[in-house]
């Protein structure tokens, strides 16, 4: 593997992930894993996709802590090939697998009782297609798990076009109703508020050269240059994520997909 400087800049925010292998968790990490894993009944028995799965953390962990069987996706070859490493290193033999694909095209001969989709949804153009498409492959009666981030305050233009910039998407600025109105066609299984706390430097730190040294341990031959290339642009996403928590708030969802009720709510929300 041959990089300059300028590869590492120019690199897309999912084949950068992929490339260091950072494990790209969902807001609230294990605590939504647990939560998850509880309010669904997620078990052996069950079979599992994560949508936009990156690096593969959720299928990862979720498969571990439950013994699911786990396929993830992802467009980004890079962070394919770094979840197939880790689960081949972390996991155990036969439950997980992944593919380079289209979540909003993806077809399967397989059902699924339970789709992760985590905070993903945001990096799709067309929204409401990938869920017309992940209802298709979803087991009726099945689970929808996400935790999407909403605002709570108006976010500064200035700051919008600058996470533009780090994750080559535009975050999101909806409030909490309009964000749950994109899954008016699940039942609310189990939901829960969660706030986000900025971190210190010192936090930011110690993350970025774990993440970084774990990838030069991995990497002896590219240069230090490389490798503090690649500490720099993951602590400017870090930085970025950091400057965007006070205006942000996330919820843990578990959305149950009912066939013949898409459109209707029969459940009331309180």
């Amino acid at each position: 593997m041959n990089l300059s400087k300028n590869d590492i800049e120019k690199m897309s925010y999912t084949d950068f992930v992929g490339l260091i292998n950072q494990w790209n968790v969902p807001p609230g990490s294990y605590d939504t894993l647990n939560r998850w894993c509880l309010y669904s009944n997620l078990s052996s028995k069950s079979e599992l996709l994560e949508i936009a799965c990156t690096t593969g953390f959720s299928s990862r962990e979720l498969s571990i802590i439950s013994g699911c069987s786990s396929l993830g996706i992802d467009i980004s070859e890079s962070s394919i090939k770094s979840a197939k490493n880790s689960a081949d290193n972390i996991a155990e033999s036969g439950l997980l697998a992944y593919e380079v694909a289209d979540a909003v095209s993806y077809k399967s001969d397989k059902i699924f009782t339970h789709i992760v989709i985590g905070a993903s949804l945001g990096f799709f153009n067309e929204p409401q297609e990938l869920l017309d498409n992940i209802k298709l492959i979803m087991k009726d009666n099945g689970y929808l798990l996400a935790s999407p981030f909403y605002v709570t305050k108006e976010i500064p233009q200035s700051l919008i076009d600058k996470a533009k910039n780090i994750f080559d998407i535009t975050i999101t600025t909806q409030g909490y109703k309009d964000i749950m109105s994109m899954y008016k066609d699940f039942e609310i299984h189990y939901s829960e508020k969660k706030t986000i706390d900025k971190e210190t430097d010192n936090e930011l730190h110690h993350y970025c050269s774990s993440v970084i040294n774990s990838f030069k341990e991995n990497n002896p031959h590219l240069s230090e240059d490389i490798h503090k290339a690649c500490y720099d642009r993951l602590m400017d996403i870090k930085i970025m994520s950091n400057e965007l928590r006070p205006f942000q708030n996330y919820v843990v969802l578990v959305l149950r997909h009912v066939k013949g009720r898409d459109t209707k709510r029969f459940i009331e929300l309180f």
